[in-house]
């Protein structure tokens, strides 16, 4: 997703929608513990996003968020692969 572009507080939502059945489907707990630090994260941005509909997260944050959008579409969209 390297064209990206970042969408508000929809996009991460729609990102921790993607991670909250992903971290329900693990039976490992180290990956539970990482995709539940992943989800609080999404979710300290998603309430700034929510706050400030003009909030632009840093950079950083938005390629992380554009590759788990991507799993998602691919979760979604199998055909993507």
């Amino acid at each position: 997703m390297d064209d990206y572009v970042f969408g508000g507080a929809s996009d991460i939502d729609r990102a921790i929608g993607y991670l909250i059945a992903l971290d329900n489907s693990q039976s490992n707990a180290l990956a539970v513990l990482q995709i539940d630090d992943i989800i609080t994260e999404l979710t300290t941005e998603y309430e700034k996003a929510v706050a400030d509909p003009a909030y632009r997260t840093d950079d950083d944050f938005i390629s992380r968020l554009a590759g788990y959008l991507e799993m998602a579409d691919v979760r979604e969209n199998p055909d993507l692969r």
